[in-house]
């Protein structure tokens, strides 16, 4: 299953251009977040995590948008990578293929 993560930093901020990324790449499943990434507990983040399974790919437009800097953005990915879970961000086009 294919998870879409959208997050932007305030309330104010439209998330329509992650979204048509997010249906142009055939995402079954959004969470979406309007809060700063500085903040790991961000609520729909949290449901993501929860919610992904071994075999679920999450799709990010960016690592801007998933997490606040490089240590953090780190440290989510292992925990979803932990779950057997691949994660692809868009901008970059970094995919964590699964090794065999």
């Amino acid at each position: 299953m294919k998870i879409g993560y959208i997050r932007v930093s305030t309330q104010e901020q439209n998330t329509i251009r992650q979204e048509i990324l997010m249906e142009r790449l055939g995402v079954d499943e959004l969470y979406i977040d309007r809060a700063s990434g500085k903040n790991a507990q961000r609520p729909d983040l949290q449901k993501m995590m929860e919610y992904v399974r071994r075999g679920d790919t999450v799709i990010v437009e960016s690592i801007s948008r998933f997490a606040r800097n490089t240590v953090d953005s780190l440290v989510t990915v292992r925990k979803l990578k932990e779950k057997g879970v691949e994660v692809y961000f868009e901008k970059e086009n970094i995919y964590t293929l699964e090794s065999k």
